[in-house]
């Protein structure tokens, strides 16, 4: 008798655990929507505690996050909706949780690296989260690449930019032309010697005949203006003041001549007693 009741059931069974998945899975797709509409914007659950609900769903959970921050971010853009200061730091530490849940999450990264500088100014966050993402990409060119770019172009330092461009220089699969770039940002701030070292070091690594004639030939320039700097600081060290031209370096003996710029441009003395090239260290 019970088998017979147990064959008859099992259907039964059967029809209500589909109708049962089918609800649930309806509920959790609205909610889901739900989830996803609303802005969450006045708190944001710490990394510590996200991360011990994650428990070993860490991967998926930030995934997650970030799909509901781009699309938050992405409904305001479609909008043309005003971001103010909240915004800013919304972004700012729902990314940082996002990377605590996954220190690799590289898209995580950027997308903040964007909205931080382009549409709020808050470089310093940028570059936290940046210099966050250097202790673990520790091969991706791209990290101190932004990082250097963040220097040079947002905060109008030459002299970090070139030193983070070089270090993403040295990095596998970084293209041949930041090695060009990161030696012209150091010459902008007159730094001649760290951008000769960083080509030298460059050259002896470099398999691309094309990209070792091109730093050849900006080494070259750069030698000559260090040269020229540092003779410069034997006049004023032998005549007490500095020199009105670089043409008083022959008149004094210190050189026999002053070299030509490999780019076809002129070497010139500037008011602040620095060596520069009219060329720029661009092709005439």
């Amino acid at each position: 008798m019970k088998k017979v009741v147990i064959i008859h059931l099992t259907p039964f069974l059967l029809i209500c655990s589909i109708v049962l998945c089918f609800f649930v899975q309806q509920n959790l797709s609205v909610k889901r929507e739900n989830f996803l509409k609303r802005s969450d914007m006045d708190y944001i659950l710490p990394s510590k505690v996200t991360g011990l609900a994650a428990m070993e769903f860490k991967g998926i959970v930030s995934d997650f996050l970030f799909l509901k921050a781009s699309t938050f971010f992405g409904g305001k853009f479609i909008k043309n909706e005003t971001l103010n200061a909240k915004h800013a730091d919304y972004i700012y530490n729902f990314s940082d949780v996002i990377t605590d849940l996954d220190p690799w999450f590289w898209d995580a990264y950027l997308f903040s690296n964007m909205l931080l500088t382009w549409d709020f100014g808050k470089i310093d966050q940028a570059n936290t989260l940046l210099f966050k993402a250097r202790e673990y990409r520790t091969t991706d060119f791209k990290v101190p690449y932004h990082i250097g770019f963040n220097y040079f172009y947002f905060l109008k330092d030459n002299i970090k930019g070139s030193q983070y461009m070089m270090e993403a220089a040295k990095l596998p699969g970084s293209p041949t032309y930041l090695a060009s770039l990161a030696s012209r940002l150091a010459m902008y701030q007159n730094q001649y010697k760290p951008a000769i070292l960083f080509l030298e070091d460059i050259l002896k690594k470099t398999r691309n005949p094309i990209l070792a004639k091109q730093l050849e030939t900006r080494l070259e320039a750069l030698t000559v203006m260090n040269s020229l700097e540092k003779k410069i600081d034997a006049f004023k060290k032998k005549f007490g003041v500095f020199p009105d031209h670089l043409s008083d370096l022959i008149n004094t003996g210190l050189v026999e001549s002053i070299p030509d710029d490999p780019y076809g441009g002129k070497y010139i003395l500037l008011e602040n007693k620095r060596v520069y090239t009219t060329s720029k260290l661009v092709y005439k």
